[in-house]
């Protein structure tokens, strides 16, 4: 398992609840663990991608790029607190090759 700063920890702490409260009020006894995925696993749709975004981009004050809009990047709580930690810090995706988009 990866080791997490307390900044990504927070992070992810945090887009936890909210993806808590915006996609899974119905099913409050979904485990949603740091490294789920959470397209693959029915958790957010592409629109649910464009929401985060935009909760991301304002909670974080990060900005997103469309060609940032990965898997890699958004795939995953841990992945998101990753991604929002090189935002903050100014080093970008910092993604080689072609990306996957998850939307």
């Amino acid at each position: 398992m990866e080791q997490r700063t307390s900044d990504e920890l927070e992070i992810v702490a945090r887009t936890r609840e909210w993806v808590r409260e915006h996609f899974l009020y119905m099913r409050p006894e979904w485990r949603l663990g740091i490294d789920d995925p959470l397209l693959r696993n029915g958790v957010i749709d592409s629109i649910g991608v464009v929401e985060l975004v935009a909760w991301l981009s304002d909670a974080f004050s990060v900005k997103i790029a469309e060609s940032e809009l990965t898997e890699r990047n958004l795939g995953s709580l841990g992945a998101i607190a990753a991604f929002v930690e090189r935002k903050r810090r100014g080093s970008g995706a910092g993604e080689a090759g072609r990306p996957r988009h998850v939307a």
